[in-house]
């Protein structure tokens, strides 16, 4: 014996209640996955909802076997693998679509909701929001009340109410255990174990190049870059220069990081005014990181280039949290080697000549290159305008077209052009890339920049002064450096977004509100790491030091826990035995034993009633009357209040004698 219930013992409902339950666990998955795999999935789960519904046989075996090869077959020819994180998740749905067209016995059914779980984890690879987590909850909510209406077998299906509620208990009782070892599991350093690079993709965010266009694009999405807490006040909105790609390269029309790396160090000839302060970043893939000029004590597992630039060792897969240091009044770079006055110097000269020429005469009529630096910005600050809708620059020259015709741009075009006359004009200049400003949210003091904050400015090497920080965009137009994107583009034409949401307080309040608890939500939960676990174990007056004492403490709570758990259940069991036929069956028994038909340990109500029958047929009837409405009672449907006190008030007319 298999123990297997047959293909006509599933029921129907308990079977659509599975299929329902999938369809919302691989919906978030249609989205994401190529459309054929969600036509695929919701033809098959069709299908097999047909089937069930009417009594049909399932496929041949063949038609299985053919659809499942083509199944892996499309899998791999859509993304040239069956491994990685999109064509692994697209072959799991796909299979689990074929499990379920397959499925005939109980035991497969059982497998399916596994699978379902599994589908639950995947779903966590694209998205670990907060709505997202609720949404998965409700899924696996679903999936332990198909297990509870599968548990009751065939015959009467359960409703809705006796799925949920038993199931939701199901859950409830799991999440002591489940924070216990949230908190306590040994965690482990780093992304996911070899995670492929299409874990990554799509991820939002700055370059390592810069061409007309790409940041005002970049500059249309709400999307968080990172999140920053100070010790102490937030610096002046104008001093909020976040540091990322440094470009040194430029080919005529793109400022690119250069191939080779940008080694040695760096000696500050004036670092004051320190500001302490830790980030929170977004994954976005590279290797990257941000601070304010200019960084001071580095984060563990980062470097620092020679031109600032921070970098950590591993790319950014994941979101990452790193304290830092940083002077506000700074002077750095009094010496510049050969090698990067040159790099800084360096165009091609057969393109953008206008810009050119015009660099080179300001060197020539101007006195120092502080007044060629004066006269570029006196430039834009007369006759530019700022717009995050510039004319498209199609020429081969972009630099000229910009200047002389167009005059209308954002951040890349000014610090492009402006870099290009200051090298033109013989003055080492770079470009940064980064981010300006940010926004404060009053109810935890956190400061969140947001891909909307992208900005571009140009550093600029002075003998005896080293590289100075010049924004071009700030005399075009000085409330984008002061009061952000907003402010600088005000509310007509501005960008389809939140902002303009925020002249309403109350949508501002809820927005600040969302933040805070999202914050909170990526600091403890999914930046619970290993420094963040020991920092909490020290609260609690844990000094954990290997990881052995970590499983011991482990383990003891886990006991605990689950003893508190178990001892709720038993104590909340207890008053079952006020349970109306209960208590009536023990009446009757006792009525019964005073008479000398006592009933055994091991003796059912049915062969107890058989026996009372037998010896006593005067008290059969009323005997017969009780037995079953007890056995309906605990054994059955149930009993209902009217009918529980119904059966007390039998037993209390029951005399023997």
């Amino acid at each position: 014996m298999s123990g297997e219930l047959p293909h006509k013992a599933l029921d129907v409902r308990n079977v659509l209640w599975l299929l329902s339950s999938m369809a919302f666990v691989v919906a978030p998955h249609a989205l994401r996955l190529p459309n054929w795999v969600g036509v695929f999935f919701g033809v098959v789960v069709a299908w097999r909802a047909w089937i069930a519904w009417r009594v049909s046989r399932n496929p041949p075996r063949w038609l299985v076997f053919a659809l499942t090869a083509g199944a892996v077959a499309a899998t791999f020819i859509a993304y040239g693998r069956i491994m990685g994180r999109d064509a692994g998740t697209t072959l799991l749905v796909l299979m689990t679509a074929m499990k379920l067209l397959e499925m005939k016995t109980s035991r497969e059914v059982v497998l399916a909701i596994h699978l379902g779980f599994i589908l639950v984890m995947t779903n966590f690879l694209f998205s670990q929001s907060i709505p997202f987590g609720v949404y998965m909850l409700a899924c696996v909510w679903l999936f332990v009340a198909t297990l509870v209406g599968h548990q009751r077998g065939v015959g009467r299906t359960p409703t809705v109410r006796e799925r949920l509620v038993p199931a939701g208990m199901l859950l409830a009782q799991a999440v002591p255990l489940m924070i216990v070892l949230f908190l306590l599991f040994p965690r482990v350093q780093g992304p996911l174990w070899a995670l492929p690079q299409d874990a990554h993709a799509g991820l939002s965010g700055l370059s390592d190049s810069m061409t007309p266009g790409n940041i005002s694009q970049l500059i249309r999405s709400e999307a968080t870059a990172f999140r920053v807490q100070f010790d102490g006040d937030i610096p002046p909105y104008s001093l909020l220069y976040w540091r990322g790609p440094v470009l040194w390269t430029f080919d005529g029309r793109t400022w690119k990081v250069p191939e080779f790396t940008i080694t040695g160090s760096q000696e500050y000839a004036r670092a004051e005014n320190p500001v302490r302060y830790a980030v929170t970043v977004e994954p976005h893939g590279k290797h990257w990181l941000f601070s304010l000029d200019v960084p001071g004590t580095l984060p563990r597992g980062t470097g620092i280039r020679h031109d600032l630039q921070i970098r950590s060792i591993r790319p950014v897969d994941t979101r990452i949290r790193y304290e830092m240091t940083s002077f506000l009044d700074y002077r750095y770079g009094e010496r510049l080697p050969a090698g990067f006055r040159a790099l800084a110097l360096s165009f091609d000269e057969r393109r953008n000549p206008r810009t050119v020429a015009l660099g080179r005469s300001w060197a020539a009529e101007a006195g120092s290159p502080t007044e060629v630096v004066n006269r570029a910005l006196q430039l834009f600050n007369a006759q530019f305008t700022y717009t995050l809708e510039p004319p498209l620059l199609t020429s081969e020259d972009p630099y000229d077209e910009f200047l002389f015709e167009a005059k209308r741009g954002f951040c890349e075009h000014y610090a492009g052009s402006f870099a290009l006359l200051m090298r033109a004009a013989g003055i080492p200049a770079r470009i940064v890339t980064g981010y300006q400003g940010g926004e404060v949210n009053p109810l935890n003091r956190e400061l969140l920049v947001r891909q909307a904050d992208a900005h571009a400015w140009v550093e600029v090497w002075l003998e005896e002064r080293g590289w100075l920080r010049l924004d071009p965009t700030s005399v075009v137009a000085p409330n984008r450096i002061d009061g952000g994107i907003d402010a600088a583009l005000g509310p007509i034409g501005m960008i389809p977004s939140l902002i303009a949401a925020d002249r309403l307080r109350v949508l501002a309040a809820l927005r600040f509100a969302w933040s805070a608890l999202d914050s909170q939500w990526n600091q403890w939960v999914l930046g619970y790491n290993v420094d963040r676990q020991r920092q909490f174990l020290s609260s609690l007056g844990l000094e954990i030091t290997n990881w052995k004492d970590l499983a011991l403490w482990l383990t003891v709570a886990t006991l605990a826990v689950g003893g508190l758990v178990g001892l709720g259940l038993v104590l909340r069991d207890l008053p079952a035995r006020r349970d109306p036929a209960v208590l009536a069956w023990e009446r009757f028994c006792g009525k019964l034993r005073t008479v000398g038909i006592a009933r055994s340990a091991h003796e059912g109500p049915v062969d107890y009633l058989a026996r009372v029958e037998a010896r006593r047929p005067a008290l059969a009837k009323a005997a017969r009357e009780i037995t079953e409405r007890y056995v309906r009672g605990r054994y059955g449907e149930g009993l209902s209040k009217r009918e529980g006190r119904e059966l007390l008030a039998l037993v209390r007319r029951f005399q023997p004698s």
